[in-house]
């Protein structure tokens, strides 16, 4: 059950790496966002596994408060504190990340790159697990600005 957990979070931070990113205040704007992330393809672990997950997409609404928007996008993303950055930069538009979390004997490297405007975003990502279920995933993930913060 733990490593189905985890799976949940591989996917949670393909999903939270591109909306941090359109949280950067020199680039994109607070506000409530509405993300989309679907999993192309899942390759290892167990086949059930792969077969649920590849092809859907979850869609998500997340708001970014402006406070979160001046810490910037790493700042967020540290809500695991397992997780670290090895690289990362966003600027003229285009947004790169390199990040590593580590749960338990899970390992997940998460690579993802992307472009950005102040209302929205595309990106794609792929995160590689080691540990007993080692697997990888590729993503697509499509964020857009609705509006202010629904209350």
């Amino acid at each position: 059950m733990i490593r189905i957990r985890h799976l949940a979070l591989v996917g949670a931070a393909l999903l939270i790496a591109p909306a941090s990113a359109s949280a950067q205040a020199s680039g994109v704007n607070p506000g409530q966002w509405e993300i989309a992330v679907t999993i192309n393809a899942v390759n290892g672990g167990p086949p059930m596994v792969a077969k649920m997950m590849t092809g859907k997409t979850i869609k998500v609404k997340h708001c970014i408060s402006p406070e979160e928007a001046a810490r910037g996008p790493q700042d967020m993303l540290k809500s695991d504190k397992s997780c670290t950055f090895n690289k990362y930069s966003m600027s003229n538009g285009k947004m790169n990340s390199d990040m590593t979390c580590r749960q338990g004997d899970t390992t997940t490297h998460t690579i993802s790159s992307g472009t950005f405007t102040p209302t929205g975003f595309t990106a794609a990502g792929r995160a590689t697990m080691t540990g007993a279920m080692p697997m990888t995933m590729t993503s697509t993930s499509v964020g857009r600005r609705l509006g202010d913060c629904r209350k």
